[in-house]
Formats: C-alpha cells, sequence, structure tokens
C-alpha cells in the first residue's frame, strides 16, 4: 500500500507550480505588447493612390517612398502622407480684354498632380493652400492669353461652318426629305473672319490654340516659383459675354436663324407650288380619261337604243306607232292643258274612239 500524502502537501506542490508559471505569462505578455508598440511606431503602409514622407524633429529624411508597400522607421520619426492622384482645381470666373476690347467672363478649370512631395511639403504644406497659389497663377494666365488673341479667334475652334442641317435636326430631316440645297442657306458664323493657318494648314489661332498658350504659360509660372506640383491640362467650362455685347450677338442670330428659316420656307414654298401643279395635271389626266370612257360609253349605248328601236319598229310598225302617239299624247296632256285639234289629226281620233286602231275583221266568206 502507498502511503498518502497529507492535504497541505498537495496544497504547497501546487502554489509552487503557480508562482512558477505566473513570471513567464508576464513576461510572454510584456513581449507581445512590445512588439505590438514596435509594429505600430516602426512600421508605415503606403496605398497605390499615395506617396510619404518621413520627418525626423521636423525635418524630411530620405527621399518620397512612391511605391506601395509595407516600410520601416524609427519610433521618433513620423510619417506625412500625400495624394498620386490628380487633383481637380476650381477657380472663380475670369474677367478679361480680348485684342479687339472686347469684354468677357471665361470660367476655367484644371487638373493638376504632386510631382515633388518634398518641394510640395516645403512649399505650401496642404492641398488647400496649393489651390489658392494656383489661383493666382491660372487666372493671370488667362487674362495674358485671352489678351492676345481677337474675340472670333478665342471663341472658334476651327474655320468649318456649320450648316442648318448640321445644327438643327428637325431643319436636317425636312432638308433631306424635300431634298434641299442646303448650301444656298445662309448660316450662323458665316460672316466671321477665317482663322489664320501656316503653310501646313495647321491653325495660329482658335480656342484649343489659346488653351495650349494658357497651359504652357502656368507651366512656365510653376516652374520658376517650383511648388513641386504639375499642371496636367486646362479646360474652359464657361465663356459668356457680358451684357452689351450679348445683346448684338443675340441680334446677330436671331437674324441668321429668320435667314434659315426664310430660306426653308422659300423652299417649301416651292416645292409645295411644285406638287400642287402635279396633282392638278394629274387631276386634269384623270377628268379627261374619264369624260373619254363616258362619251364612248354613252356612244355605245345610243347605239344599242338605236339598234332596238329599229328592231321594234320593225316587228310591228301600227302598234310602235300607237305607243309613240300615246307619249306625244302624255308629255302635250299635262296639269290644265287645253287642246284645239282637227278631226282629221291622229291624236283626234286616238282621243276619240279605238276602234280605227283596232285590227281589221277579215271578210266573211260568202256561203
Amino acid at each position: 500500500m502507498s502511503a498518502r500524502l497529507p492535504l497541505s502537501s498537495l496544497r504547497d506542490r501546487a502554489r509552487a507550480r503557480k508562482g512558477a508559471a505566473g513570471p513567464l505569462v508576464v513576461a510572454l505578455l510584456a513581449i507581445i505588447g512590445a512588439g505590438i508598440l514596435v509594429a505600430n511606431f516602426c512600421f508605415y503602409t503606403v496605398n497605390e493612390w499615395e506617396q510619404a514622407l518621413v520627418f525626423q524633429f521636423g525635418e524630411v529624411i530620405g527621399e518620397p517612398r512612391t511605391e506601395a508597400g509595407l516600410y520601416f522607421k524609427m519610433p521618433y520619426q513620423n510619417v506625412e502622407k500625400f495624394d498620386r492622384r490628380l487633383l481637380r482645381w476650381d477657380g472663380n470666373p475670369t474677367t478679361a480684354i480680348t485684342r479687339d476690347r472686347r469684354t468677357v467672363n471665361i470660367d476655367v478649370t484644371a487638373r493638376w498632380r504632386i510631382s515633388d512631395a518634398r518641394r510640395f511639403r516645403e512649399s505650401t504644406r496642404s492641398v488647400r493652400e496649393a489651390d489658392v497659389r494656383l489661383n493666382g497663377i491660372i487666372e493671370g494666365a488667362v487674362r495674358d492669353e485671352i489678351a492676345r488673341f481677337d474675340l472670333f479667334e478665342v471663341v472658334r475652334s476651327s474655320n468649318r461652318i456649320l450648316r442648318a442641317d448640321e445644327n438643327i435636326k428637325v431643319a436636317s430631316e425636312a432638308a433631306e426629305a424635300a431634298d434641299i440645297d442646303t448650301d444656298a442657306l445662309r448660316t450662323l458664323g458665316a460672316d466671321l473672319p477665317r482663322l489664320s493657318t501656316d503653310d501646313a494648314g495647321n491653325y495660329r489661332a482658335g480656342r484649343p490654340i489659346v488653351l495650349q498658350n494658357i497651359l504652357a504659360e502656368v507651366r512656365r509660372r510653376l516652374a520658376q516659383i517650383d511648388l513641386g506640383i504639375e499642371v496636367e491640362d486646362i479646360l474652359v467650362k464657361q465663356l459668356s459675354y457680358i451684357r452689351e455685347i450679348e445683346a448684338n450677338v443675340f441680334a446677330q442670330m436671331n437674324a441668321e436663324l429668320q435667314k434659315i428659316a426664310a430660306g426653308f420656307r422659300s423652299v417649301g414654298r416651292q416645292r409645295a407650288e411644285e406638287r400642287l401643279g402635279e396633282m392638278e395635271r394629274e387631276l386634269a389626266i384623270i377628268e379627261s380619261s374619264a369624260l373619254e370612257r363616258s362619251q364612248r360609253i354613252r356612244g355605245q349605248a345610243e347605239a344599242e337604243s338605236t339598234r332596238i328601236f329599229a328592231e321594234a319598229f320593225n316587228a310591228d310598225p301600227e302598234f310602235f306607232l300607237f305607243l309613240r302617239r300615246l307619249d306625244a299624247l302624255e308629255k302635250i296632256l299635262v296639269g290644265n292643258t287645253r287642246l284645239v285639234l282637227g278631226t282629221d289629226t291622229p291624236i283626234y281620233g286616238l282621243l276619240r274612239s279605238t276602234g280605227d286602231l283596232a285590227p281589221p275583221v277579215p271578210p266573211a266568206e260568202a256561203p
């Protein structure tokens, strides 16, 4: 038989084991906590659309991190991230004066990106401040370039004249259905001077050229001050005239549209008269054919009637004569008609007695 250990000794052993495992658990938890702190303060991630700068005591350390991934830094260093995607700039509408002294209101928008995060952080510090700096640069470039061109060179983009059948869909369908020559109609913009071109046919003026010049001027000014940003493109959202010019423009548009409408009405009236003449000619042909056919049928009927009349007369002349007298008497005795007849008239004999019209009795044969 094995000797049983007293209950007090078992308790002592359990306490000894628990006391030995306690420091291990605490040490393990401490190591895990330290690992989390190290990972939190020493590692950082950069996404595909971001770029990061590492700062040490307020100064930039190393080159910007532009590739996506996981990076290491010291715990006393901090990281600031910037967007690599295209950013949009929308300024206020700008009032500019063209070379021919016309005042216009132009509203442009631009897309830009941070090309050098380090220089951007040192010069502007934030996207909001960069927008403020771009306001003065882009608006100044817009005013300077607009002043180098006439109004029609800023508005137009080519020398192609938009015709009425290209501007108005209904007019186009009507012109195509009626086979109207729209080249003979005046159109909007036909009185404007042509944009200048070089020997190769390339335009030296026009809205695309103006926008290219504005973009080049903005890039030149940004290169001078080196803000660490790059403007991708500039587009015109709206170009409007002041009220004094709007009245003249609307009056010209109204006159041109009235001219187009008058041209279509004139061609329409001409086509209507042609169709009416064709219809009247076809109607005359139909009436002539119908009259000819009716005369032919009437002649055939009269010939047939004459033939029947002749056959009836030849079949029984006396009976036919009797019927003719009855017809004549019916036409004569209408209403309160009075007749004065002689005794030798056939009608008198017809009224007096019908015995004269009876067929003769053959004489009796002698016995």
